[in-house]
């Protein structure tokens, strides 16, 4: 079974969204004005770091770099943080929208 888990924020007039997937493989997308920019893997289930990095569309553009403390197999939660030089900004999690299962009628329809 896995779990999911978003962080959003909004720096220099973008909207940055990281999305979380813990399972088998754990999954991280990053997304920016609502478009993924950056996917990644990260296998193992013991407590590590992960990151993804994109340029925003800004003038002048400007690199950032997400980085994702993954939790342990058994417990804890992942946190998400935007780097942008020297600065360090931590983001906030937000409600997971829950995926809607088909209902049998869907599969006929």
């Amino acid at each position: 079974m896995s779990r999911e888990y978003h962080f959003h924020c909004e720096y220099a007039g973008c909207s940055v969204t990281v999305g979380v997937r813990l399972a088998g493989t754990r999954r991280l997308e990053l997304l920016v004005d609502g478009k993924e920019v950056a996917v990644g893997q990260v296998h193992g289930h013991h407590a590590q770091p992960g990151s993804l990095s994109t340029t925003l569309p800004t003038d002048p553009p400007r690199a950032i770099t997400v980085e994702v403390d993954l939790p342990g197999a058994l417990r804890g939660v992942p946190a998400a943080t935007l780097v942008d030089g020297d600065t360090r900004l931590p983001m906030p999690a937000r409600d997971v929208p829950h995926r809607a299962r088909p209902t049998e009628a869907s599969w006929y329809g």
